[in-house]
């Protein structure tokens, strides 16, 4: 049966623990004018739910003396945000100004012509500032059509005192840097000393088994769809189908291995997490985000390696109800974060090639200007106070999702709260990033892949190589979306 799920990659909710030990120097003055008088014009921003809140207050910073920037949470699953966003479009919605696209909507809004190409001047700002990897999700035919709100990469996430254990020594303060064949091969080897043996990764039949997918096939040297959009290259060419084979064989290895997680085949970014904080995992590859959970769950008595943040259970939960709950210290950030790294570690994305870094695949939201907009001119002056350096540190602080400026990742008091933003910004790259296939059909693609990829592991390879190269195929002519 085909699973539904349908969840915001590279996206995730507001997290106080991204927040704490950000001191009064990070607060950066906004735009000149900025201001809250309405001034008859309203401009409307829809911005998915899980960072609607941090857009609101953002919208009112950029609010000016000659118009009211205003901002609407669009519904929770991402498949109902596209839809509401289409049917507005295609409705003529005048009242439509602003609109928050997952970054591998860019094509298909600006093939439907949604969404409107961006001023050069703003377009040559974004290529000075903008890190490549998330910029290139906001391009279509070599044409800008959105600017990047906010970004994110997967990283690798292990059990450091377990994984010691395993190699026999202490593991240096330098990133642990592991190939897929090495975290097949530890995890197996944690099993024979009684240690912990499950790899987490997104597997469920939903959109993150094809991130993992395009993640690991562009690792190996190969792509899902030509520069052109329209070109399918799983197999076209010996090299191509080589890295898809490559790529689909590390998905059935993790899979099918001795000691997996029982309820692999089922696993999306929150199930992954959370087995992994059961202290049954070894590995898991999962966004940023997993660093705030584990710490405020450790906090509360519910990771049972991770005792030892018991007793910042008051600072890291506060009351629902409080109203002026406190915040660690930056001395106690620091200890919290050492005791977590202690047990529970970051480094980068497995690689594929021995010696060659990974391409993760860019997760995250791009704002775009409405075709529907009646004022063009204030919307895009508006959109980029919404992705102005102020905004960004805001939807980093308060929102937890990774900014797309790189300036912002050697903030001193931003690297406390991101104790990994430097593996963040190497794999936001222009080398280091890979972007989903960048074609108006890419949501049909997915759809079909998904449900060739499911159940993880249940498939030969080289069979599987031929069936998802169909069935791509099928996506760009616009045939068999109902898998």
């Amino acid at each position: 049966m085909t699973t539904r799920r349908r969840t915001r990659l590279g996206t995730r909710r507001r997290t106080r623990a991204a927040a704490v030990g950000l001191t009064a120097t990070m607060a950066v003055t906004l735009l000149a004018g900025c201001g809250t008088e309405d001034g008859g014009i309203t401009l409307n921003v829809y911005a998915p739910a899980d960072g609607a809140t941090t857009v609101k207050e953002v919208a009112e910073d950029c609010s000016t003396s000659g118009y009211r920037v205003v901002g609407h949470a669009l519904p929770k699953q991402a498949d109902d945000q596209r839809l509401q966003l289409a049917r507005r479009a295609t409705g003529n919605d005048r009242t439509m100004d602003i609109v928050g696209l997952d970054v591998n909507w860019t094509a298909e809004f600006a093939e439907a012509g949604w969404i409107l190409p961006f001023p050069d001047d703003l377009a040559q700002a974004a290529k000075k500032t903008v890190l490549a990897g998330p910029l290139k999700t906001a391009m279509w035919k070599d044409t800008q059509y959105a600017a990047p709100a906010w970004t994110n990469t997967q990283l690798l996430w292990y059990r450091k005192d377990s994984l010691e254990k395993v190699l026999g020594r202490k593991i240096g303060p330098g990133p642990l840097k592991l190939t897929w064949d090495q975290v097949v091969q530890y995890a197996g080897k944690s099993g024979e000393i009684g240690g912990p043996t499950q790899i987490e990764a997104q597997a469920a039949q939903y959109e993150g088994i094809v991130v993992w997918f395009n993640t690991l096939l562009e690792s190996a040297g190969g792509r899902m769809v030509a520069d052109d959009g329209k070109t399918v290259t799983l197999t076209d060419t010996p090299e191509h189908r080589a890295a898809t084979v490559k790529a689909l064989s590390i998905i059935k290895a993790v899979a099918t291995a001795p000691g997996r997680d029982p309820s692999f085949t089922q696993l999306d970014e929150g199930s992954s997490r959370l087995n992994m904080e059961t202290g049954k995992g070894l590995f898991e590859v999962n966004w940023p985000f997993v660093f705030a959970g584990i710490k405020e769950n450790g906090a509360a008595g519910k990771v049972p390696f991770l005792t030892e943040l018991e007793k910042y259970k008051d600072l890291l939960n506060p009351p629902k109800d409080a109203t002026d709950p406190p915040s660690p210290t930056s001395a106690q950030l620091n200890e919290i974060n050492n005791l977590t790294r202690q047990k529970f570690e970051f480094a980068p994305y497995p690689s594929v090639i021995p010696g060659k870094p990974a391409k993760t695949t860019v997760g995250g939201i791009n704002f775009g200007v409405a075709k529907t907009t009646r004022y063009e001119k204030q919307a895009f002056e508006a959109l980029a106070c919404l992705t102005n350096e102020a905004a960004e540190r805001k939807y980093a602080v308060k929102g937890g999702t990774p900014p797309i400026l790189a300036k912002l990742y050697d903030d001193p008091e931003f690297r406390k709260a991101y104790p990994m933003a430097s593996l963040i910004r190497d794999q936001l790259q222009e080398n280091t990033a890979a972007v989903r296939p960048i074609t108006p059909q890419y949501q049909a693609m997915s759809t079909l892949l998904q449900a060739k990829l499911a159940p993880a592991g249940s498939w030969d390879p080289e069979t599987l190589a031929d069936e998802l190269t169909a069935a791509a195929q099928k996506a760009m002519d616009g045939k068999g979306l109902v898998p």
